[in-house]
């Protein structure tokens, strides 16, 4: 996902020259093609994140769309404070594009895993925040995002996660329907846990059960007012996210629930543990852990149900 994030900036800086590729240490030979071709339009800073974050910002006080990208945890714990009054505050037209969303950077340890930023990052006001599933909806939501000059975070995850959005030609902000006539349960997700949610779908289809699968690739606003009818009549709403359990995905969803008037008495969530991780192991090893693959989310829905 992250190889297709640079290599669309790339090819839309070729076509429009406010565009600029902003890199914090990403190592030799990141997007060299366009370093070779577009020399002016390419930066890449030492490890030095808030300095990167306000010298973006000071290109885009002059015109310029710049696209920033370092490890996701970096970027919004370390940097905080320069998004807020830099970018935010000034409503500049700067894309964060944060890398290895979640549990990505798990076995260098907990100083290197995102698990709060889209708490922190929609905290911010005015900063869109955005969590694609996959390299397809990647490029689109990046083409998209030269229309709207407001600060975007968009979060991604380790790279290589299958093409599931496919169908979904054009980044239109609202949310992905994937569904199921008929089913009891509706899993509510963002980001790579679209994946496992879509298998967790075909495993409960062998058991006998259908889910129905609401993607939110932006989190600011649940714009679920097409869906009140699905949500009214579901006994089950399941929220699945790399995330802790407040402040992200299902925290806006228990809001946009109130705030259309529906209960939330049939609401569960499936998350990371809101706790540093002192635990070994990779990515996967790690949703395992926090029942977040396809398989342990399938069996958290059979026993939900059969509790009711």
């Amino acid at each position: 996902m992250r190889q297709r994030a640079l290599e669309t900036v790339h090819k839309l800086a070729k076509k429009d020259p406010r565009i600029l590729f902003v890199g914090s240490d990403l190592g030799a030979g990141t997007l060299q093609s366009m370093k070779d071709e577009l020399p002016n339009q390419f930066f890449m800073e030492g490890i030095s994140e808030q300095h990167v974050i306000g010298f973006s910002a000071g290109l885009a006080q002059e015109g310029f769309i710049p696209f920033f990208n370092t490890i996701g945890t970096f970027l919004t714990r370390r940097a905080y404070e320069q998004i807020y009054i830099d970018i935010a505050l000034h409503n500049l037209p700067v894309r964060l594009l944060a890398g290895g969303g979640g549990m990505v950077y798990a076995p260098l340890g907990p100083t290197h895993t995102a698990i709060e930023d889209f708490s922190l990052m929609l905290s911010i006001p005015g900063l869109q925040v955005f969590s694609p599933a996959d390299a397809h909806e990647m490029e689109t939501l990046i083409e998209a995002s030269i229309n709207d000059l407001r600060p975007y975070y968009i979060r991604f995850g380790k790279g290589g996660e299958k093409i599931v959005t496919s169908s979904f030609e054009i980044f239109d902000y609202a949310p992905r329907l994937f569904l199921t006539e008929g089913s009891k349960t509706i899993l509510c997700t963002t980001g790579v846990m679209l994946q496992q949610c879509l298998d967790a779908q075909s495993l409960l289809a062998e058991q006998g059960e259908s889910a129905t699968i609401i993607h939110f690739p932006y989190l600011n606003d649940l714009e679920i007012s097409n869906l009140l009818e699905l949500f009214g009549k579901s006994k089950n709403i399941v929220c699945v996210e790399e995330h802790v359990p407040r402040g992200g995905l299902y925290t806006q969803l228990v809001h946009e629930l109130v705030r259309h008037r529906l209960p939330t008495r049939n609401l569960s969530q499936i998350s990371l543990l809101h706790s540093f991780s002192h635990n070994y192991g990779s990515q996967v090893d790690h949703l395992e852990f926090h029942g977040l693959t396809g398989w342990k989310i399938a069996m958290r829905v059979i026993s939900i149900l059969k509790e009711k």
